[in-house]
């Protein structure tokens, strides 16, 4: 079977997670930095997303580089459907702070 490109256990993959981390980490602190922002329920729940996030997408990153180094996929049915249902749950959370 021919490996998709950013595939879990990949360095695209690896890539796209530090990425992603980098990102959630600059809006954090750019949120952060902004004047009366938790006046905002919307901001306030923002942040408290990002702060999990960032967590998430470097503890994948982590795993990216293993798998890459040791060679060996993580693409059990069971891993990925964690990962799957994590970044579900990360993503709807974000996109449902800004709506």
């Amino acid at each position: 079977m021919e490996e998709a490109p950013g595939a879990v256990g990949t360095s695209a993959s690896f890539a796209l997670r530090l990425g992603q981390t980098l990102f959630s980490s600059a809006s954090l602190l750019f949120m952060s930095l902004g004047v009366d922002f938790y006046g905002y329920t919307a901001f306030c729940f923002l942040v408290t997303v990002m702060g999990l996030v960032i967590p998430w997408s470097f503890t994948l990153a982590l795993v990216d580089v293993y798998s890459v180094l040791v060679k060996c996929p993580l693409r059990l049915p069971g891993t990925m459907t964690i990962i799957v249902v994590g970044d579900w749950v990360c993503d709807s959370f974000t996109l449902d702070s800004l709506s």
